[in-house]
């Protein structure tokens, strides 16, 4: 009876650290994806890209500086900062082709698929 509890606790020990490896190459996964993203945009210097980083930065200074004035004019600067995001997605939509668009969406699904089954096998 003894062996069979101990047996019974080494085989839930086991699965446990199947599902915690599992969860860990998912995570090394999509943290090399992310920095294939990160390095495939850093290298694409064109017009269009340029441009929206360029408005990705108006965002984050009007973030800064509705973070300094808490509270003072906050309709009229959340107002900036939503008209700037829509203006980047429409400009990512207009500039950016299809075929990108999709591509990463897929890559970020199976990312997101890979975690959870990951996640299913732990539980």
């Amino acid at each position: 009876m003894e062996k069979q509890i101990m047996d019974i606790l080494n085989a839930g020990i086991g699965l446990f650290q199947s599902g915690k490896e599992g969860l860990e190459k998912a995570k090394t996964q999509l943290e090399t994806t992310y920095n294939e993203l990160v390095s495939k945009g850093a290298l694409d210097n064109t017009e269009d890209s340029v441009k929206i980083r360029q408005s990705v930065d108006k965002i984050l200074t009007d973030i800064k500086e509705f973070s300094s004035v808490a509270g003072k004019n906050y309709d009229e600067t959340r107002s900036k900062i939503v008209d700037n995001y829509n203006k980047i997605a429409e400009e990512i939509k207009a500039k950016m082709p299809e075929g990108k668009i999709e591509s990463v969406k897929a890559k970020i699904n199976e990312v997101a698929e890979s975690i959870k089954k990951t996640g299913a096998v732990k539980a």
